[in-house]
C-alpha cells in the first residue's frame, strides 16, 4: 500500500520544524473555535459570573472593605462608594479557554501531562483574575475611577495574556517532553542525512 505521506519523510530538518509549527497553529486554531462559539451563539455564563463575584467578594472582605454583593454586582461602600458587574469578560473564561487550546494544540503529548498544566493552569488564571479585580477595586478606591480603567484596560489584560503565555511556555519547555520528542526525530534525520553523503 502506498503511504499519500511518503513525501513528508523527504524533508529537511528546518521543513519538519515548519510543519510542526504548521499542525501547531491549525490544531490552535481548530481547539479556538468553542470560543467564537459561545460569542456567537451568546452562551450564558452566568454561574461563572456568580462564582466570581462571590470570590471578589470574600477576598475584598478579607482585605477590610465593606463590601456586599448583589447577583452579579457588586458594592463597595465607604468612603468612595462604587459598584461594578462582574460581566462575562470578568471571568477569565476566554484566557482559560486559550490556556486550554495552547496545551493540547501540541502533538506529542501524553494526555496525563496535558491534564497536569490543565490541574496547575487554570485555577493559577482563576485566582490571578480574582486578583486582577481586587486590585482594579483598590486602584479606584485609591486614584480614581480614570486609574482603575486604565488598569483594566491595558495592565491587567496584557497581564494575564503574559501569564497564559509564561505558563503554557513553562509547561512546553520544561514538562510536555513535546520539544524532547521533537529534537530526536530531527537528531535521527539529520544523522539519516550523514549517513546518505
Amino acid at each position: 500500500m502506498i503511504n499519500p505521506f511518503s513525501w513528508l519523510g523527504g524533508l529537511s530538518p528546518g521543513q519538519q520544524r515548519l510543519r510542526r509549527v504548521l499542525v501547531f497553529l491549525l490544531r490552535l486554531i481548530i481547539l479556538s473555535l468553542p470560543l467564537y462559539m459561545v460569542i456567537t451563539f451568546s452562551v450564558n455564563l452566568l454561574f461563572m459570573q456568580q462564582a466570581v463575584a462571590g470570590n471578589v467578594l470574600w477576598v475584598l472582605n478579607s482585605a477590610g472593605y465593606s463590601a456586599a454583593q448583589d447577583g452579579i454586582s457588586i458594592t463597595i461602600e465607604g468612603g468612595q462608594p462604587f459598584t461594578f458587574l462582574i460581566t462575562e469578560d470578568c471571568t477569565a473564561w476566554k484566557s482559560m479557554l486559550f490556556f486550554f487550546a495552547l496545551v493540547f494544540a501540541v502533538s506529542g503529548v501524553l494526555l496525563k501531562k496535558r491534564l497536569l498544566a490543565l490541574l496547575i493552569g487554570l485555577p493559577l488564571i482563576w485566582v490571578c483574575n480574582i486578583l486582577r479585580i481586587f486590585v482594579i477595586v483598590g486602584v479606584q478606591q485609591s486614584y480614581g475611577l480614570e486609574a482603575a480603567m486604565f488598569w483594566h484596560n491595558v495592565t491587567w489584560q496584557a497581564g494575564l495574556i503574559t501569564l497564559i503565555l509564561v505558563l503554557w511556555g513553562v509547561w512546553f519547555f520544561r514538562f510536555s517532553g513535546a520539544l524532547q520528542a521533537g529534537e530526536t526525530k530531527e537528531t535521527i534525520l539529520t544523522n539519516k542525512t550523514r549517513i546518505k553523503t
